[in-house]
Formats: structure tokens, sequence, C-alpha cells
């Protein structure tokens, strides 16, 4: 046989892998390297190849040994770590959602930031190290604020890494719940799937900057309200930090960032999902210029209300910011109070098509002047609602602004304050055939001068003019409201315009609708004359309240200015203090059938002498004239047929009240008014010297005589028989009292009345010298209860107290009744309490 000899070499062979890391959380971008052990060591060939299940999840290569693994884009996949006899081990790879950012530590007490507690999420220190290190405090019971459990050091700044969250962020209010984050250094990034950022930096006022790209893998989110509202120290934006979204929402996204000073230029441009913009930069008190094109081609959207509100220090806004927004259509309130813009750029609103413009540049107190265009295409524009009110440095307005507008209904208040503007160019609403209101449209703007007539030309539905002029103190004169067919009140409209002098001929004439005048001229103080027919035909006008009341220049009324006003029923205070108005047309009130009451229609016309006969002739259902000529203090002529046709009167109460030239009263004066129930102070401080005994004669229903001629210092005589026919009037309250020259009143004066109140009747009658016991000469008058103060400082008043106390015996009320009577017989036998109120 023959032999083979063989030599056997034993081989070592691979038994194990060894990895560092066998699960890795990684963001998209990152790169984490993983060390690789063979086993045995004493193996003779550790060479390994690494495969991964989805290289676009992550990737992996061998470097120097090691396993370099890269995040691609969020998801989960494996990489396999195989030796060259088949010997693997795997590394679970999941590429997640990450916030970054740099905190700066002022308190280990205190959260870096906010999160939903169910996540598992890691927070990395700075150190790479994935840790669950934190703590909650609570704000709902799902969320709350992430406080470090790992010892950190004050004042230093910390690099944060949170991995695997889709709802981490900043915020440092949640509803009522709210907590002091540590200051945000920087905000590098935040990556994930989340549908929103709304609210994501709510209130933290530490925020101090934002990297660019740090919102560039957000792909889902399409909402950023709030997002940094109230980020006060914020001093800056990426340009590109909306760039990789699309966001429907922008509204209150930097409100009150009040350290930024500028926008970048296009930092919304095409964003074509993004309908909301409302208060987007409002309160940014700090913002000085806007970029140029910054909504450009936001072709979605609506709101751009309050955006700018209150940014104090705006200075410059860029060109074409609303470019392309073609569907936008409010703005609201966009810069009110931007205190510091001095020039719109005339191509503001150039392709917008508007709707609400609402106070757009409310108190916008620098700027000086409007582009003749700013309006011109805004074909949708609805709404100019106090848009320039407060512009107190504004000092025209060009021709035109707004004229063609046609779907504008309110103008209410849009140029309310601008006390620097002097000129209105013509045609300024021209055409605006649905504008329903202008109420305080120049409100106070004391420097307009010049207003062209044909301002509201084509303005043929509105309907107020309400306070539209009121304090418009340079107006000379009236613009033309011919085509204002529509109107219902002009009430304050022209109120306090104090170099208007005169109202033009047929001024309001026919405004068949208009209800009401009311203050339309008060303090108009220049205004001397109103015109022929000025408010002939308005035939639906009722009340002409204060309409010129404190024109004290007027001198001039045309007899037919309020002809065809039928239907008037208050014309109190009409003329009141006009103080220059010496005479009055006959036929000013003769188509006012429907007047009822004349209050203090003519109080205080001190120049006014005389009243024609006629002047009420047509005012047949008139009932009151109280204080109608109160404080007219030259009239001296009263004609006797006055109120002939006003048989409906039941109340003269202080008509003539203060009218210290009237001497002498007509006999017949009242001889028509049957009805009339009281003559209270009817001619209280008058001038008139005596009284027609038959003055009353014609007034049997009057129950009240309270203060009639008290104070006629001139009055030396009463007639008996004055209250003759006053079979029904109880009280006499003051009627004579303080008519210091009264030296007689007839005997049995009130002998035939119901009297029961005669209290301060003669007080202060200082000259009167009849009888007590005459002047009351029954002998009995059982229903008197009210003697107080009847003949107080009546020194010569003669005759016998005890015997007058006899005559009322029912009397409850009697202090001072006698005071100072010294001239009667009995006076020092008078009991305490009928002198004054003491026994």
């Amino acid at each position: 046989y023959m032999y083979a000899t063989e030599k056997i070499t034993p081989r070592f062979v691979p038994l194990q892998v060894v990895l560092s890391r066998y699960e890795l959380n990684l963001a998209p971008g990152d790169a984490e390297t993983v060390t690789v052990t063979i086993l045995p060591e004493y193996a003779e060939d550790k060479t390994f190849t690494v495969t991964t299940s989805d290289q676009t999840i992550a990737t992996a290569r061998i470097v120097n040994g090691d396993i370099l693994v890269t995040g691609m884009k969020r998801g989960t996949c494996s990489v396999t770590v195989t030796t060259t006899n088949g010997v693997s081990a795997v590394i679970s790879v999941k590429v997640v959602a990450v916030m970054k950012f740099i905190t700066r530590i002022d308190s280990a007490t205190r959260p870096i930031f906010f999160a939903h507690m169910d996540e598992g999420f890691t927070v990395d220190y700075g150190d790479g190290i994935d840790s669950r290190d934190y703590r909650f405090d609570p704000a709902s019971e799902a969320s709350g604020w992430v406080i470090p459990t790992r010892e950190l050091v004050q004042g230093k700044e910390y690099t944060i890494t949170v991995k695997n969250t889709e709802t981490a962020c900043l915020r440092s209010r949640l509803s009522n719940y709210s907590s002091k984050l540590n200051p945000v250094v920087e905000l590098i990034s935040v990556t994930g799937e989340r549908g929103h950022l709304s609210g994501f930096a709510l209130d933290t006022t530490g925020l101090m900057a934002i990297r660019p790209g740090a919102f560039d893998d957000l792909p889902n989110v399409n909402n950023c309200k709030n997002i940094f509202t109230n980020c006060s120290s914020l001093t800056g934006i990426p340009a590109s930090l909306f760039s990789r979204m699309k966001i429907a929402d922008f509204s209150d996204a930097f409100r009150g960032c009040t350290s930024l000073t500028e926008v970048p230029s296009g930092l919304f441009a095409n964003q074509p999902d993004a309908i909301d913009f409302s208060s987007v930069f409002a309160g940014c008190t700090g913002l000085i210029s806007i970029g140029n094109n910054l909504f450009h081609s936001c072709v979605s959207a609506v709101n751009f209300s309050y955006a700018f509100d209150g940014c104090s220090m705006l200075a410059n806004i860029g060109t074409g910011i609303f470019t392309g927004c073609g569907s936008a259509g409010t703005f609201s309130y966009s810069f009110r109070a931007c205190k510091n813009l001095l020039v719109l750029p005339a191509d503001m609103f150039a392709d917008v098509p508007g709707g609400a413009f609402t106070g757009v540049f409310q108190n916008c107190t620098a700027l000086t002047a409007i582009p003749a265009n700013l309006f011109k295409t805004c074909s949708e524009a609805n709404h100019f609602g106090g848009a320039f009110t407060g512009c107190s440095q504004l000092l025209s307005v060009p021709a035109g602004l707004f004229a063609g507008l046609s779907k504008v209904t309110y103008f209410g208040t849009v140029f309310s304050g601008c006390s620097s503007l002097k000129t209105v160019g013509a045609g300024l609403f021209a055409g605006c055939s649905q504008a329903q209101t202008f109420a305080s449209a120049f409100y106070s703007c004391r420097s307009l001068e010049t207003v062209v007539k044909d301002i509201f030309s084509g303005c043929v539905e509105v309907t107020t003019f309400a306070s539209t002029f009121y304090g418009c103190s340079s107006l000379t004169a009236l613009p033309s409201f011919a085509d204002c067919a529509k109107v219902t009140t002009f009430s304050y409209a022209f109120a306090n315009c104090g170099s208007l002098t005169k109202i033009d001929a047929d001024a309001f004439a026919e405004k068949a609708l208009v209800t009401t005048f009311t203050y339309a001229f008060v303090n108009c103080t220049s205004l001397v004359s109103v015109g022929n027919g000025a408010f002939r035909g308005c035939s639906a006008l009722t009340s002409l309240g204060y309409t010129f009341s404190g024109c004290r220049a007027l001198v001039s009324l045309a007899g037919d200015m309020f002809a065809g006003c039928a239907k008037v029923t208050t014309v109190d205070f009409l003329f009141e203090k006009c103080s220059a108005l010496a005479g009055l047309p006959k036929q000013l009130f003769s188509d006012m059938v429907s007047l009822k009451g004349m209050g203090s229609t003519f109080r205080d016309c001190t120049s006014l002498i005389a009243l024609p006969s006629g002047l009420l002739d047509g005012c047949v259902n008139l009932t009151s004239l109280t204080l109608t000529f109160s404080g007219c203090t030259s009239l001296a002529v009263l004609p006797g047929d006055l109120l002939k046709n006003n048989t409906l009167l039941t109340s003269a109460g202080s008509t003539f009240y203060g009218c210290t030239s009237l001497v002498n009263i007509p006999p017949a004066l009242f001889a028509s008014c049957s009805l009339i129930t009281s003559f209270g102070a009817t001619f209280q401080n008058t001038g008139v010297e005596e009284i027609p005994e038959n003055l009353f004669s014609g007034n049997p229903l009057v129950t009240s005589y309270g203060q009639t001629f008290r104070g006629c210092k001139n009055l030396r005589s009463v007639p008996a028989g004055l209250f003759a026919a006053s079979i029904s009037a109880t009280v006499f309250t003051n009627v004579f009292s303080e008519c210091g020259a009264l030296e007689v009143v007839g005997a049995g004066l009130l002998n035939t009345t119901a009297v029961t109140t005669v209290g301060y009747l003669f007080d202060g009658c200082a000259s009167l010298r009849s009888d007590v016991n005459t002047i009351f000469n029954f002998a009995s008058y059982p229903e008197i209860v009210t003697t107080t103060a009847i003949f107080r400082s009546c020194a010569l008043l003669a005759g016998k107290g005890l015997a007058f106390m006899g005559k009322v015996p029912n009397v409850t009320a009697h202090y001072y009744a006698f005071y100072a009577c010294a001239g009667l017989d009995d006076y020092d036998d008078l009991p305490g309490n009928w002198i004054t109120n003491k026994l």
C-alpha cells in the first residue's frame, strides 16, 4: 500500500459582529458614526460589508473601519453589517423630526421648550448624547413645558437638539397658562411632518434670532398663526424663512415683535395658498421699513386687516408690496397709527380689487398727501369708514380720489380729525352711486376752507350727512347736495362751522325724505343769512331742534325758508342765542301745521324787538310755548293777535321769561287759548308795568300760576279781577314774588279761584301797602293749606295778621308768612312760627 500524508492548519473565522450603536435617531442631513468590532479578536478575516434597506431614508458607508450613517428623509430603515463568512449585525435607523436651537440658561429651574408629553423624545444638550434628562411642568393633560434635570451652568449657552418630536415648540403661553422660558439665542431649525406652527413661539419674549433655512424641511405646515407673536427680542427675519412652505394663515405671525426694524423684501412673496395676513406685524413699534414686493403674487390672500396696525415708527413702505394680490378684499386698519409714515407708494393698491378699507390709514399723523390714483383700480371697494381719520398733517385731498367707486356704501369719518386739511378736490366722491353715509366725514377738519361744489355729485343713494362738516371752523361755503335726493338726516352737519356766512337759496330744497336738521348749523357764529327756500319742500322734515342755535351773527331769514315743511313737530331751541336777529318774517312758520311745541325757540335772541302779526297763525296744533321767547331782552312789542289761531295751546310756561323790555301785554293775548292749564313763570322778570284785568279771562282751565309775574320789578298794581275766570286754579306760588315796586293789590284777588297754595305769593314785595285782609276779604279760606313766606319782607303791608290767620284754619305750612312785616298792626303779637320757623 501507498500512504499520503497531509498537514492540516486550523482557520480562525469571525463569529460575532459587535456595534457601538444598534439604534440611531437621526435628523435629515445628520450623520453619526457607529464603530464595528469583529470577534473573536484573532479572527483572520475581519473585512465586512454594509447595506441599507432604503437608501432614500438613510445611507451608510465604511469610513476608516467604522460605519458613517447619514439621515436622508424621515422614516425607518435598517443598516446591515455582514462579514465575509456571513455573520451580521443590524442597526435600526429612524430619521426623525427635530427641533434645534441655542438657549442661554438664566435659571436651571426655568423651562427650555414646550411639547406634548407622550412623544418619548430625546434631548441632546450639545454633547451628542440623546438623553431623557428632563421633566415636565404640565400646562394641560397632554402637554407642558420641558425643564432640564441635567446640571447646567447658569449663564452658559447650550445647543439643544430635540429628536423624535412633532410638537416641540418655544411657546410661553397656552390658553390661560404661561411660563417664562430661558432665552432662546437662536432658533436653528425645525423639521418634521407637523401640520402647523400656530403659536410656535407665542409670547416668547426671549427669542432673539432665527437662522436662515430654519423651516426648510416642514413640507406639511400650512398654518403660521401667532407663530412669533410678542417675541419682543426678535431683531430680524430671514428673507427666505417661508420660501419652501405653502401657508394659508399668517395672521398675527409677528404681532408685537417690538424689536423688529425691517421686513425683508419678498418675505411672503409667491405664497399661493396664503389667505389671511391680518395683524401680521401689528404692534411692531420698532419697525421702520417694509421691503419691496412683500406680498407679491399672494394670489389667494384676502385679509390684510390690522397688518401693520400700531407700527408707530414705520417710515418707508417698499414698492409693489401688494402686486398680484388679486383676491385682496380687507384692509381695515392695515396701517393705523403708523405715525411716522410720510409717503404712500402711488401703486400701493394697483392690483388690489379691494373691499373694506375701514381705518386703513387712521391716525397716520405724519402723512401730508395722498396719491391721486391710490384707489383708482379698487373696483370692489365698499367701505372707507375712518380711512384717514386723525391724519392731522394731511394738507389736501386730490380731486376724484374716490370717484367712480360705485360699490362703496360707507364714507363715515373718512377724514375726521384731519385738522390741517385745507382743500378738497373736485369730484371727490363723484359717481359713488351706492354710498349711503358721509356721517362725520370731515368732522373737526378745522383748517378746511374750500370744498368744491360737486364733491357729492352722483351720490344718489346717500341717506345721512350727520356731522359731516362738524367743527370745520374755516369752511366758508356749502357744497351742493343736488343729487342727494334720498338723504334723511343732516343733524349736526355744519355744527360749529364758525366761518360759514350764508346758506344759499334752495340749498336743501325738495329733500323730500329728510326728517331732521337737528343742530345742523349750531354755533355757526358768522352765519348772516338764510336764503330763499333753503329748506323748501322738505316734506318729511320733523325736527329742527337747535338748528341755528348760537348763530350770533344771523340777521336775515327768508320768509319761505321752511315753505312746505308741513310735518315739522319740533323747533325747540331753533334760533336760541341768535343775538343779532332783530326781526322775523311773518310767514316763517306758516306751513308748520304739525308743530306742537316751541320750547326755547327764540331763547336769548337779545336783539329781537317785535313779533310780527300772524307769526304763529299756521301753527294750529301748537300746545306748548315753554321758554319760547325767554331772554329776548329787547322784545317790546307783542301783536294782540299773536295766538289767535293757537286754540289747542295748553301751556305757556316761561314763554316771555326775562323779556325785560316788555312793558305792555295785549289784553286779548290769550283770549283764543281756552285750553291753557298753566301759566308758570310766563312773564317772570319782564318789564311789565301793569296787567290787563281781563288777561286770563278766556282761560278757565288754568290750575297753576306759579311764578307768573315773579321779578317784574316795574309792576305797581294787580287788578282785582285778574283771576276772576280761573275757577280751577289752586296753585299761586311765587306769582308776584320779588315785584319790588308793587304797591296795590285788588280786593278779593283770589276769591273766585280754588286756591290751596299761596306760598311766597308776595314774597319780597317791599312796597306793598295794601291791607292783608282786603286782598283776602272773605271770612274764611278753608282750602288754603300753604302760606309759607306769603308776605315775607313786605315791610309796608297793612292790616292785622292775626285776622288773616283766622281765615286760613287749615294751614299746615306757614313759616316766614309775615317775616319782617313790621307794618302790620299786630306784628308784635304774631306767633314766632308765622314770622320765622320757630315758636
